[in-house]
């Protein structure tokens, strides 16, 4: 199925500031839990120290010993987790504000489903 939808710069300028204040509030809350992170020192000191040896699991070889101070592996995989989605809403608002600033009112565009989406587009009018 190759469906094609008609939609003008205009119309897709609106649907794209429609996904950047919700895009924009995401990303505010995580920056929240980010700051929260970076305000712990230790925590903090604990998370780069170990970010310098890959995390391979149970399965590898040697022993690795943390103190009860050090950041736990669950708390460091959320942290790497938190800061990937951070990156990718703030490249997501980046290629957005692109759009918004060269694309022109008058014209029309046809859009694939996925652009549709991705300009922030909604089920309902």
């Amino acid at each position: 199925m190759n469906i094609t939808f008609r939609k003008t710069g205009k119309e897709i300028k609106s649907a794209i500031s429609n996904r950047r204040i919700q895009l924009e509030q995401r990303l505010k809350q995580r920056n929240a839990t980010l700051d929260t992170f970076l305000e712990d020192k230790p925590k903090v000191r604990s998370y780069l120290v170990r970010s310098t040896r890959p995390d391979y699991g149970h399965g590898s070889s040697g022993y690795v010993l943390y103190g009860t101070d050090d950041i736990s592996s669950e708390e460091r995989q959320e942290i790497d987790q938190l800061c990937q989605r951070i990156f990718e809403i703030e490249q997501e608002l980046h290629r957005l504000a692109y759009v918004m600033t060269h694309l022109e009112n008058d014209v029309v565009f046809d859009l694939n489903f996925n652009d549709l989406i991705g300009y922030g587009f909604e089920a309902e009018k």
